[in-house]
């Protein structure tokens, strides 16, 4: 049978009626790999989130907008642009359910900033300004940017996509700064940004700063779906 995805949803309010949406392309990458997406709509209470993280089998946690800088003590800049509250706080709530229950996980760039938060660590709150690198994280509006990433031999990561370098799109401000809880760095960029992370000791967790499910043409971003559908089987 084929296993149950869920997808967090994003969330808007301003200017219409409010609604919790995802991208096709999370659904079509999921579908394309062999698993059955389902959405999650915005959920505060822990027990209604527990019961509905017993209904799937993996986890995938999407971009969006920024981690709120409060959560690791830090002041807002001016470049950030945080999540609705409602979302920080489902999404927080869902992302501590989940890895207690240790469901298979894929956290794909705000995703994985929004874990590197919840287990105690701390981001960088904007590259430009706060980073001094020659390379582009965050390309112009509508533009497709993509650079090279270094993965570690010893990752998950690297059995997943069968090589210690690939080209990724990268549409990130932000990055992680203070690795948080049981997490490891296993692949970054030239400039020493953190690109993937994983979780010490866990079954199946993947964190990236990078869309992969923008790139499904390619094999090696493919195969990060894959992945976690087969660890949900």
């Amino acid at each position: 049978m084929k296993p149950i995805i869920g997808i967090n949803c994003d969330y808007e309010d301003e200017g219409k009626q409010p609604c919790s949406f995802t991208y096709r392309n999370y659904i079509d990458a999921v579908i394309a790999a062999h698993g059955i997406p389902l959405l999650l709509p915005l959920i505060k209470d822990n027990n209604d989130i527990k019961r509905l993280l017993k209904k799937i089998d993996g986890l995938l946690l999407t971009g969006g907008n920024d981690v709120p800088p409060q959560r690791y003590g830090e002041e807002r800049h001016k470049k950030t642009v945080c999540v609705h509250p409602d979302k920080d706080a489902s999404d927080t709530t869902l992302v501590l359910a989940a890895l207690r229950m240790r469901k298979p996980v894929l956290a794909i760039c705000y995703g994985a900033q929004l874990v590197n938060v919840v287990l105690n660590g701390s981001l960088i709150q904007d590259i430009p300004s706060e980073y001094a690198s020659p390379v582009i994280h965050k390309a112009l509006q509508n533009e497709q940017y993509t650079h090279p990433v270094t993965i570690g031999k010893n990752s998950l990561l690297y059995k997943i996509v069968g090589t210690n370098r690939i080209e990724t799109n990268s549409t990130h401000h932000q990055a992680i700064h203070k690795l948080g809880r049981g997490l490891l760095d296993t692949a970054h960029t030239s400039d020493g940004i953190i690109e993937a992370i994983e979780l010490e000791g866990y079954p199946f967790f993947v964190g990236v700063q990078w869309h992969p499910e923008r790139m499904t043409d390619y094999s090696c971003h493919a195969a990060l779906l894959s992945a976690l559908v087969q660890a949900s089987q």
